[in-house]
């Protein structure tokens, strides 16, 4: 198994979100993620990302969370961005540069990636999510369909094995749904492995297997 969740629990303050969560994720596969409001699923995506903010006032969360074996807490950057790309709904809070292409070439920059392969990685990636169009375009000029497959495109200049998709699609228009849909599709065809939260049946019939999180819940009896 490429990813490993073990016995997550999360907690803010005293409401407990989750707790006993474990499940494991495939080369290839798309698994998804899907539950009401507060049952923990962007906070699940950023606990597979490494993001979420262990130190920050009234968080608490045990478990791990592995890729290829090896806990992500014990992960350089540098490891991590390899390992794990994360998409996040909103791409308003994922793009920050002012022109696509520097958006694109960020990443592997900050990572001494060097020059010829940022440039190709970049090219790659643009043409994958079909917006080579958008390579020298700002930003802030951009659709919320467009900004979206730029910060997906952003996340695959890093190469990661595995996308973390949270509601990607939901606030885009039905072509973009169908372009976001085919690369995350493309992506588990080529190797990779998705997961992605959605409440969109579309998106859902991507995935071999649901998971579906409710707040409060102890997952211990599903193990």
């Amino acid at each position: 198994m490429i990813l490993t969740a073990e016995n997550l629990g999360l907690k803010f303050d005293d409401t407990l979100i989750f707790k006993h969560l474990s499940f494991s994720l495939a080369e290839g596969e798309i698994l998804a993620v899907k539950g009401g409001n507060g049952s923990g699923k962007s906070s699940l995506c950023l606990c597979l990302g490494g993001l979420l903010d262990l130190n920050a006032t009234g968080v608490k969360f045990r478990g791990k969370v592995c890729y290829d074996g090896k806990n992500i807490s014990d992960m350089s950057t540098a490891e991590r961005a390899g390992a794990v790309g994360l998409i996040f709904q909103n791409p308003d809070n994922q793009l920050f540069s002012p022109l696509v292409i520097e958006e694109l070439a960020f990443a592997p920059e900050n990572l001494a990636v060097p020059r010829n392969e940022i440039k190709k990685r970049v090219d790659d990636a643009l043409a994958l999510c079909g917006i080579e169009y958008l390579k020298n375009a700002k930003t802030n000029s951009l659709s919320g369909g467009e900004k979206q497959l730029v910060a997906i495109a952003a996340v695959l200049t890093m190469q990661p094995k595995i996308l973390i998709a949270d509601e990607i699609t939901s606030r885009i228009d039905i072509t973009r749904k169908d372009t976001v849909r085919k690369i995350l599709r493309d992506f588990a065809k080529n190797g990779g492995s998705v997961v992605m939260v959605s409440h969109n049946e579309k998106d859902l019939e991507l995935a071999s297997r649901v998971i579906t999180l409710e707040r409060g819940k102890d997952y211990a009896d599903r193990n």
